[in-house]
């Protein structure tokens, strides 16, 4: 049989079912072979491929599909590239098909290019994945199944497999590669699954002595997990906050939901998170968006205990910890409600909850300051209305970057097994329409909801083509401030309003919405003032297919709260502390709010 048979049918039986793709001559064998084996889907940026791919691998959630992207050599690779870098940041499964010219092509590195669309792919992505290689010959189904599963296992991320030419073509022999051997085990550092007795009696003793415990849960723990050890969690009464990885982890009515801290997170949340006395993170890597760029004073009057699967991350030391535990987060929560048992350890956190929950009432996340311009839609009461409407079974996209973002996940009210996904390690715009197209492809029959700012939309307006020529139920909702809001907004903030490249009248040209969405026969409608009261914007919203909804927002709407920085006379930047977010609290609301917080800290 011809490799390219071969190859394919072998990802068939390691569980994939869907290619997202851009064709071109040097994998015109490949995807001949992928046609009639499992549901292709065609679109128009290369980019995308990779952003679909992603997001369906994220939206399945362990069920059995898996997705994968193939593009051609050269420039197929060189515009993929930012979607292997987010699936990287993001630790997410990933796997990356690319053509290469044939091998004879290839014994001249010293030449620039012989090939058609010859460039070296490998080294393009190496940095950014976890695995990368040009296969020069046939690869057999042992060696296929540890090079994919390489993606999933440990801390996921992206391998990347350019395929030369002519060994596309090649006539192999099926039972002789069936059997033919790895040509390298690739096996994660070996992880314990179990806590020392050292570990036991310190993480014991920190729990005793916590009366204002949290768990802050990250994408490091897999949501099955999650979902499964809720009802334990529940019993423990810890609080829970997330990270933006986990966001739907948790329906924010839940007794034990604290919100979801970041520098751009709810107010309440990140006041929850800085009074804790204990924080045990779960596959959260705490980075700086989630403990602020003042990373040393991230949980100032508490202790954290880190659990996290990558060793790198805990050597780092950012911020201080008093234990860091080196596995994976599954195995560690299920081992801590293990000693939570065995320890009888039973505290009643219940005032410490009836706390969370009026801090929950005193900071509301639709804050007065965001109330500004009559006649355009306040984008912080948007995102609260569209909370209401959708239900459970909704998929939504948050897209990546900028005012839509940040407001999706300061406002929006998540219900139990409702999907709600993003990228925000790489922060890239354009990845909202390419997500949400993979995301509503894993699961035709479901909704998918996206929320997107007009700058980040216009990066990847072709996709529009992909969602009309499929016909998919999906939603897109276009914050329009008519530019890039978030650069205007820097700009105006720390260079007086000097403005370059953020709007039309600065360099930035965007499209007349409505006649975008027409153009690509998909029905649209303006959102100027409330989603409640605009019947028609209801209607589509119910109605089957793909629909648009033009949010019109005022090009200098303020997005807050957000923490602040100053610019010191040296020339550094000094950030304030998560808790301590613009506008300022006023003194009497902050006495109260900031209890367990020393003076010093309260602004």
């Amino acid at each position: 049989m011809k490799y390219s048979d071969y190859f394919i049918e072998s990802l068939v039986e390691l569980g994939y079912t869907h290619c997202f793709f851009v064709g071109g001559g040097n994998v015109m064998h490949l995807l001949e072979s992928a046609r009639t084996r499992m549901e292709c889907v065609a679109v128009v940026h290369e980019v995308s491929a990779g952003i679909a791919a992603e997001y369906f691998n994220v939206a399945n959630r362990g069920n059995g599909k898996r997705a994968f992207a193939m593009v051609t050599a050269g420039p197929g690779i060189t515009n993929l590239a930012t979607a292997i870098g987010g699936a990287w940041l993001e630790s997410r499964e990933l796997l990356v098909v690319g053509g290469q010219a044939r091998t004879d092509f290839l014994s001249h590195p010293e030449v620039r290019q012989i090939g058609h669309q010859q460039i070296d792919g490998r080294s393009i992505v190496e940095p950014m994945s976890k695995l990368s290689m040009t296969v020069t010959e046939p690869l057999g189904k042992q060696e296929l199944r540890n090079v994919t599963d390489f993606s999933r296992s440990g801390r996921k991320g992206p391998v990347f497999l350019e395929i030369c030419l002519d060994i596309t073509a090649m006539e192999v022999n099926k039972d002789s590669l069936d059997v033919a051997p790895e040509h390298e085990k690739r096996v994660e550092p070996k992880i314990t699954t179990n806590f020392s007795p050292e570990e036991v009696t310190q993480l014991s003793e920190l729990i005793s002595k916590s009366s204002r415990p949290l768990f802050l849960v990250g994408g490091g723990l897999d949501y099955q997990t999650f979902v499964k050890l809720l009802p334990e969690l529940t019993q423990l009464g810890i609080p829970v906050a997330t990270t933006w990885n986990a966001v739907d982890y948790l329906d924010s009515d839940h007794p034990l939901y604290a919100g979801r801290p970041n520098t751009y997170g709810m107010r309440w949340a990140n006041s929850v998170i800085q009074q804790a006395d204990l924080v045990i993170t779960l596959g959260a890597r705490m980075g700086l968006q989630q403990t602020g760029f003042a990373w040393q004073e991230f949980v100032p009057v508490g202790n954290i205990v880190r659990i996290e699967l990558d060793d790198h991350e805990i050597q780092l030391n950012q911020p201080k910890t008093k234990l860091d535990i080196n596995m994976d987060a599954a195995a560690g929560l299920t081992a801590l409600l293990e000693v939570v048992k065995d320890g009888k350890i039973s505290s009643d956190y219940s005032s410490w909850r009836s706390f969370i929950g009026e801090l929950r009432k005193e900071l509301p996340v639709v804050e007065k300051a965001t109330f500004q311009y009559p006649g355009f839609t306040n984008p912080f009461e948007f995102v609260e209305q569209l909370g209401g409407l959708l239900n459970s079974n909704d998929r939504v996209v948050a897209c990546s970057s900028g005012g839509a973002y940040t407001t999706m996940m300061q406002v929006f009210a998540q219900k139990q097994g409702q999907l709600l996904t993003n990228n925000k390690g790489l922060a890239s715009m354009g990845y909202g329409l390419a997500g949400a197209i993979g995301t509503a492809v894993e699961n035709p029959a479901k909704r998918t909801v996206l929320v997107e700012g007009d700058g980040g939309f216009a990066q990847n307006l072709s996709e529009l083509g992909t969602v009309q020529n499929r016909g998919l139920n999906l939603k897109v909702f276009i914050f329009s401030n008519k530019g890039y809001a978030s650069i205007r907004v820097s700009q105006k903030a720390y260079f007086a309003g000097a403005y370059i490249g953020c709007d039309a009248e600065t360099g930035v040209g965007l499209p007349d919405w409505t006649k975008a969405f027409d153009a690509y026969g998909i029905p649209s409608v303006e959102i100027s003032g409330s989603l409640n009261e605009n019947k028609e914007a209801l209607r589509l919203l119910s109605a089957d297919g793909p629909a648009a909804f033009i949010v019109n927002v005022h090009p200098d709407q303020s997005f807050l709260p957000k923490i602040t920085s100053r610019i010191s006379s040296d020339g550094k930047m000094k950030s304030n502390p998560i808790h301590l977010m613009d506008p300022q609290l006023e003194a009497d609301v902050a006495q109260r709010v900031f209890e367990f917080l020393p003076d010093s800290l309260k602004g």
